[in-house]
């Protein structure tokens, strides 16, 4: 008699346990869960800072030139072509933009976005400012 209370007692556990192997759900919401990553280019850490507060810049892996933006310091590198375009990372959660002291261009940067600017087409050195961040500058050496 013990065994078969004991078998009535076991016997809807078993069931139970085994009906959630290998069972399929019509739930919707049951589909598997999946990560998506962001194309977004983090922001680099700054090179050595070279005289005059600017630090070299990587140039983008398309064989773009790049002025980038983090921390509210300019990243720009060493030369640029006359003509060239440049592109201009912005990496921080604040507008900026790259204007020259002299004139000839001045471009805003919206927060985390990028824009372009066109490098003068004489040789020369062309100091710029950020107009929202007045300790912020740099200098474009056009060769």
């Amino acid at each position: 008699m013990t065994r078969k209370i004991a078998l009535f007692a076991i016997a809807p556990a078993l069931v139970w346990g085994l009906s959630g192997c290998g069972s399929s759900s019509t739930n919707p919401d049951a589909s598997p869960r999946t990560t998506t990553t962001s194309s977004m280019s983090m922001p680099t850490t700054p090179s050595p800072t070279e005289p005059g507060g600017v630090s070299p810049s990587a140039t983008a892996a398309a064989g773009e030139t790049v002025i980038s933006i983090a921390d509210f310091k300019f990243t720009v590198p060493p030369s640029v072509a006359p003509g060239a375009q440049i592109i201009i990372e912005n990496g921080d959660s604040q507008a900026h933009t790259v204007t020259s002291k002299t004139g000839g261009f001045d471009v805003k940067v919206h927060p985390d976005g990028t824009a372009t600017l066109t490098a003068p087409k004489r040789p020369g050195n062309y100091p710029f400012v950020c107009s929202f961040h007045g300790n912020m500058t740099g200098t474009l050496v056009v060769k």
